[in-house]
């Protein structure tokens, strides 16, 4: 038999695997990192004409540009959260009290966590390791689309023409 505390840890890494599958299903990957690429680029494009002193209409223009680039890439992103978040409420004020109310406390450290605190910290823990993962892997698939570093999240340039 599974000690209660172990099976915190599994449902803190089911819910994290949950989570990553249900954002990789809503977001469109590669759509993400083509916006990314077009925020660098209408950033550097801002930042040279405001370098050079250009008119206030001509920096407008570059802001508007980006800003627009700048909203979808939010929205692609908030849509995850329409899902998981009563997900995780659900989980959490619902199922968890239900089943681990009676679990010990952990003693991580000099720390003392309850079933409540030890799932949330554990599924943070987990999902920001996944999601790391899961970053480094686009960033190889799409190394020869756009040119940016395997360990870094930010692009050099734009992407590659294949002409």
């Amino acid at each position: 038999m599974i000690p209660l505390q172990a099976e915190i840890i599994l449902v803190a890494a089911a819910y994290s695997i949950l989570l990553i599958a249900l954002q990789r299903v809503i977001i469109d990957v590669d759509r993400m990192y083509e916006l990314r690429a077009h925020m660098n680029t209408h950033q550097k494009h801002l930042m040279e004409l405001t370098k050079r002193n250009a008119t206030k209409e001509e920096i407008a223009e570059k802001q508007k540009e980006l800003m627009a680039v700048s909203s979808e890439s939010m929205k692609m992103q908030m849509k995850p959260m329409i899902v998981t978040l009563p997900l995780y409420a659900v989980l959490y004020y619902l199922v968890l009290p239900r089943y681990f109310s009676n679990v010990p406390n952990f003693h991580i450290f000099s720390f003392t966590l309850n079933y409540g605190l030890a799932f949330i910290v554990f599924s943070l823990i987990l999902t920001m390791v996944l999601q790391q993962l899961i970053a480094y892997y686009d960033r190889r698939r799409l190394k020869d689309k756009y040119n940016f570093g395997i360990m870094q999240s930010s692009f050099k340039e734009e992407p590659k023409n294949n002409t």
